[in-house]
């Protein structure tokens, strides 16, 4: 039923490694207020 196109949405061209964005990066996805931990804290709220 679904259609899957493995094509990226824009091409990204990276000329160096970004220490900050990276930190910045894992900083919102598993950090102590990121995006992993909202989920988490909604899904366990979600039972209570």
């Amino acid at each position: 039923m679904f259609h899957h196109v493995k094509e990226l949405q824009f091409n990204a061209r990276v000329s160096k490694p970004d220490v900050r964005f990276a930190k910045l990066l894992l900083e919102q996805y598993g950090g102590p207020n990121g995006e992993l931990k909202e989920a988490m804290q909604y899904f366990v709220q979600a039972f209570g």
